[in-house]
């Protein structure tokens, strides 16, 4: 019922799904690409629902990913865990309950006061640690030692002739450097979190390594390897990925 109301009677961003998705699968049909977006509005609804009412999401880490973070933070350095908006991301504030390790998350404060606080909460309510995206590297830096995690949804749009350009779903794509450039800056290990959706309100988390040492990478490397890997995730399931977000300009 969400689902139809987004996309049929709101039409929340439904030229946007479009374009999107045309531009990046331009060998589906018509009738592909709507069934696509018909898709989308349904994880979307999903997604708005379990943000609603977390209680009702579980978050699930492979053993092979855990396995993998642990090994990346015996080098008592941070841990920086690379995403997307794919999938239920909200659903990793329960990321320190699985992993028993300190997990920090890039936040940017909403601009209307009260919905900003309630997102807050709903945050940290199980651990997670929020930090100002512009005070990333100073709170970082003084806790450089320590075995953290930091997650960064790396896919927004930095604005013209900013970032790194990559090819990115048949297309020029500028992303963000802050990932990389603070990762060699703190000589973090640098991997790729995706979520895959299961029934029942429950998403798996898995992890592929980017790199160990970020000192030693050349710049843009590690951008691009995110990009190819995201892609991927974007290809094996389409719908998962928020296309009603205005990624090209």
């Amino acid at each position: 019922m969400l689902s139809y109301i987004l996309g049929k009677v709101c039409r929340y961003r439904s030229g946007v799904c479009i374009q999107n998705l045309s531009r990046s699968f331009p060998g589906y049909s018509y009738n592909e690409i709507n069934a696509c977006a018909e898709a989308f509005y349904r994880n979307l609804s999903r997604i708005v629902w379990e943000t609603c009412f977390p209680s009702l999401t579980k978050l699930v880490v492979h053993l092979s990913a855990l396995q993998i973070i642990k090994e990346l933070g015996r080098r008592q350095r941070p841990v920086i865990l690379l995403l997307g908006h794919y999938g239920n991301w909200e659903v990793l504030n329960k990321l320190p309950q699985c992993t028993g390790m300190p997990v920090k998350a890039l936040y940017k404060p909403i601009r209307i006061q009260w919905i900003d606080t309630l997102v807050r909460k709903r945050r940290i309510r199980y651990g997670l640690e929020l930090v100002k995206s512009g005070q990333a590297l100073k709170v970082l830096l003084n806790n450089k030692d320590h075995n953290s995690l930091l997650l960064f949804v790396a896919d927004q749009f930095p604005g013209n002739n900013k970032g790194i350009e990559v090819d990115f779903l048949h297309q020029e794509t500028r992303m963000f450097a802050g990932a990389e450039q603070l990762a060699r800056r703190l000589d973090a290990a640098v991997a790729y979190l995706e979520l895959s959706a299961r029934p029942g309100h429950t998403w798996e988390m898995d992890v592929q390594v980017i790199c160990e040492s970020a000192a030693g990478t050349t710049e843009g490397s590690i951008t691009r390897t995110y990009a190819r890997m995201l892609e991927k995730s974007i290809q094996r399931a389409p719908a998962w990925w928020l296309w009603s977000h205005r990624r090209w300009k």
